[in-house]
């Protein structure tokens, strides 16, 4: 695999991103990887799909990808589909025809767009063999990955209403909405890579009353309401900033990064892979989490009555953001930045100084130093929002890390120079031309 190598020592390298035609993304430009995963997460937002939805399209497109060019290019284990490609094929049509099946078959509505991307990602290789036969081995391994999780449990969904829920520590609708919690079957629903969504299940919540419980409660009630004296001005803009869906701030670090660091299409495709896979096995570990523990939100606990009864119409402490309609425990921001920063920090070190983009109206590009800084600022700005708890942040992300760790070493893998001697595979670069 021409891999990217990364020093030991501390790098940085200055990412300045133009602005987008979409405000959830940054128009980077690396190679067909990183655009079919601009185009992609820019069609689950027009799709109007929430994390979850979006971020198992972003993991299936990935896969698509990964394990199309991988049957070209021979450079790491498969994900599923494991069929050699004839030869010549060309590993770039390959990739733009996966992607594009998969997104077609969860958008058709969205169509003629993804054919128009299509075709200018085809028109960059000259017609001939290699070309047909790279969107044959597109079209298998998209068709092979839907397939796969056709059943996964992803739908139909199932709200959860709560209803007459109002016992001390239990969730309930939320204002202002007072929405059903969304996607209760998410726990559920067939991880991509590990065995089951409960494998790295947190602890229970601290007990209401405890002084952990207490303290985290003081923490948001001070820095995370709509008119708090304490909270810095930096810190308002970091609750809006990452307000918007998490998977959209790791894929634009890694479309970045992509770009910083030169990475082939092998190498994109792969790392691509790996961030969404884990992307969307923290969003199903966190939901298993979730409505297990069916933790309040900090504005229903300070809101509400000793018995845990809400009488006040939540009168007395309003947050600064509004509180999404699903459990407290754990945060989902947390786990799914802190998750997809495992995968990143491993292909690109920390430290990498990159220019990020946001959905939230009105909030300007923010900058961070290191990928550890994302992390952290992510975490801590659901407590500035006024949306979650420290522990809550504290425990998301070690899910998050510790499902990565587990991805990592059980998902797609490179394969070394001497397993794919030992294959019978070419070592050398495939021709994407017809000879």
């Amino acid at each position: 695999m021409r891999h990217v190598s990364v020093s030991k020592l501390k790098l940085r390298v200055v990412l300045l991103a133009a602005a987008a035609s979409l405000l959830w993304s940054a128009a980077v430009s690396a190679d067909v990887i990183t655009d079919w995963n601009l185009i992609t997460v820019n069609a689950t937002k027009t799709a109007g799909l929430n994390t979850n939805l979006g971020s198992r399209v972003d993991a299936i497109e990935a896969i698509a990808v990964y394990d199309a060019v991988n049957s070209i290019k021979h450079f790491g284990t498969s994900y599923h589909y494991n069929v050699p490609a004839p030869e010549p094929a060309s590993a770039e049509v390959a990739a733009a025809q996966a992607a594009h099946d998969v997104l077609v078959s969860f958008f058709p509505a969205q169509e003629p767009s993804l054919d128009a991307s299509l075709a200018s990602s085809l028109a960059a290789v000259p017609d001939g063999t290699a070309k047909s036969n790279g969107i044959t081995v597109g079209e298998s391994a998209a068709a092979d990955i839907l397939g796969l999780r056709a059943s996964d449990g992803s739908s139909p969904d199932v709200p959860y209403p709560a209803t007459g829920i109002t016992g001390v520590g239990q969730w309930r609708p939320t204002p202002p909405a007072f929405a059903p919690g969304i996607d209760s079957q998410w726990g559920s629903v067939t991880p991509f890579v590990l065995n089951v969504a409960n494998q790295f299940r947190p602890q229970a919540p601290p007990p209401v009353g405890s002084h952990e419980y207490e303290e985290a409660l003081n923490e948001v009630k001070n820095i995370g309401s709509a008119t708090s004296t304490i909270r810095t001005v930096d810190q308002t803009h970091i609750a809006q900033f990452y307000k918007q869906d998490a998977e959209l701030t790791v894929n634009e670090a890694a479309r970045l990064l992509a770009v910083a660091h030169g990475g082939s299409i092998e190498n994109n495709a792969f790392v691509l892979a790996l961030v969404d896979i884990v992307v969307a096995d923290a969003r199903i570990a966190i939901w298993d989490t979730k409505y297990t523990y069916k933790f309040w939100r900090p504005v229903t606990a300070l809101n509400a009555n000793p018995d845990g009864t809400v009488t006040n119409s939540y009168a007395a402490w309003t947050p600064l953001i509004t509180t999404p309609a699903h459990p407290e425990y754990v945060s989902g921001h947390s786990g799914t930045v802190a998750a997809a920063v495992v995968i990143l920090k491993k292909f690109y070190g920390d430290y990498n100084t990159l220019t990020l983009h946001t959905t939230t109206a009105g909030e300007p590009a923010r900058t961070v130093t290191s990928l550890s800084q994302l992390a952290s600022e992510n975490g801590l700005s659901r407590i500035y929002g006024g949306i979650h708890y420290e522990f809550s942040n504290v425990r998301g992300q070690r899910l998050g890390r510790e499902l990565a760790a587990y991805d990592l070493e059980h998902g797609p893998r490179e394969e070394r120079r001497h397993d794919r001697h030992e294959r019978g595979d070419s070592d050398s670069d495939d021709d994407d031309r017809d000879q």
